[in-house]
């Protein structure tokens, strides 16, 4: 299963056989790897095995492309798979790495947490990096200032392009700081993504002009992939620094890991094209002819097994999690410890919804009771106190309405954006009716949005009556 993957620009001064070089220094110097002292002969193809590693390297037939592939079974007997391709270019060289892990049988620990391979770290380490477009591919910050605001622009509003992603960090307005150490960021993503931290929150308030506010702000990181699908995280309020850069740097990953790699830099296809030169050589020799036909086809059966295999582990992973959802259910409804089982025909909008509701309306019962002395040694006043120290308040509804608050009651006409978000937190808009949201679909919830802009207190009405009739 691939894990992580990525590929940059190097410059011309790392050629192959200095990439060749550096590999073999990596290898050599491993006290992990038990090749003993190995050294490419120049072959197109070149395998050498241990007893837990198999190291191979494949050279395209125009001599453009080399690929090398490690493997490793480490002592979970988890098999570990290092991929890298390395391309000469007109203007710039490229690297594309692949880390895969995969058990080798049932009882086989595969842990989540997993390193960069140390080849690329020292590629880019030794500033091999080259430029992808106006920016530096390296392990190092980019600072937002002033004299260069126009490039952030840029990059929010999607006027440039690059190979790699970009983590657009930026400052909290309490404090003009970030929780994130963006030192170490830059030197977890090298080579996955650019780094851009804004030097001040003052840039925050430039760029939400000039930028019609899509730029992120107060601590906010936004992560620009190449095809314009971004996604915005934010630190949760009690978040330590080094959580938020674990998120921050795995949703890069993930999101890489996913992306198709094109054929002609995959290790299988580089060595099929490898095989196919060799068999075009060798054509009258029957033997080798089936045993390199043998070979193509044991590649792709194996890249086909891969892709199933991966999938059914994945649909296994989440019936599991369904029976145990499931199991926690069927326990829950069987608990009668002093639990109070309610049963309600209305279907439950948003996480605690009813349960919340009704402990607010036992709060206010209790205010009243609190007024009262007397009432303060009856039964009905007891149970009320335990119940509402006993069962916290979810607070969605809280969150429902503040959000609805911050779109309704804006002067102007909502925008895209906020019909998008409001999409997003349960409206539906039905044909012909754009005007007229429906919450959850339900006729009975309707939310009444201005076909032109008004003035600041019917907006603020608008907002007050549908937070009324939709939140408790």
């Amino acid at each position: 299963m691939i894990i992580f993957s990525t590929k940059f620009f190097v410059k011309k001064e790392l050629t192959m056989e200095k990439f060749i070089d550096l590999a073999f220094e990596w290898i050599n110097g491993s006290p992990h790897y038990g090749f003993g002292s190995v050294c490419w002969s120049g072959k197109p193809l070149y395998e050498i095995e241990s007893e837990k590693q198999k190291l191979s390297i494949v050279q395209s037939d125009d001599k453009k492309v080399l690929a090398l592939r490690l493997e490793n079974r480490d002592d979970e007997n988890v098999i570990w798979t290092n991929d890298f391709v390395y391309e000469e270019g007109e203007l710039n060289n490229t690297v594309i790495v692949r880390l895969a892990q995969d058990a080798a049988d049932k009882e086989s620990f595969v842990s989540r947490k997993f390193n960069r391979p140390r080849l690329m770290k020292t590629i880019l380490k030794l500033g091999y990096g080259a430029m992808d477009n106006d920016l530096p591919i390296s392990d190092q910050v980019l600072l937002i200032k002033d004299d260069n605001l126009d490039k952030a622009e840029k990059i929010i509003c999607g006027k440039t392009k690059y190979l790699l992603p970009v983590v657009y960090v930026t400052k909290r307005f309490i404090d003009n700081s970030t929780i994130l150490d963006i030192k170490e960021l830059a030197k977890d993503l090298a080579g996955t993504a650019h780094v851009l931290v804004e030097d001040s929150t003052e840039l925050s308030s430039k760029l939400k002009d000039r930028t019609e506010g899509k730029n992120p702000f107060n601590g906010a990181v936004h992560i620009y992939y190449t095809d314009k699908v971004g996604s915005r995280i934010v630190p949760d309020e009690f978040e330590n620094g080094n959580l938020f850069r674990t998120k921050v740097v795995n949703s890069v990953c993930r999101r890489l890991a996913q992306v198709k790699v094109e054929d002609k830099y995959t290790w299988g296809t580089i060595r099929y094209q490898n095989l196919l030169a060799q068999y075009r050589q060798d054509q009258k020799q029957s033997l080798e002819l089936e045993k390199a036909c043998d070979e193509i086809l044991e590649i792709k059966e194996k890249e086909h097994a891969q892709i199933v295999e991966d999938m059914e582990a994945e649909l296994n992973e989440l019936r599991s999690k369904v029976q145990n959802y499931e199991y926690a259910f069927q326990n829950r409804k069987k608990e009668q410890h002093g639990n109070i089982v309610i049963d309600c025909s209305e279907a439950e909008f948003f996480d605690g919804e009813i349960k919340d509701m009704i402990m607010m309306l036992l709060q206010d019962e209790k205010k009243k009771m609190d007024a009262d002395p007397n009432q303060k040694g009856w039964r009905r006043y007891h149970v009320l106190k335990a119940l509402l120290e006993d069962n916290a308040i979810i607070g969605k509804g809280k969150e429902l309405e503040r959000e609805l608050k911050d779109i309704l009651s804006k002067v102007d006409k909502v925008n895209a954006k906020d019909r998008k978000r409001l999409t997003e937190l349960g409206f539906v808009s039905r044909e012909n009716k754009h005007n007229k949201l429906y919450f959850h679909d339900d006729d009975r919830y309707i939310v009444t949005l201005g076909k032109t802009p008004g003035d600041s207190r019917a907006a603020a009405n608008a907002a007050s009556i549908a937070i009324n009739t939709i939140v408790c």
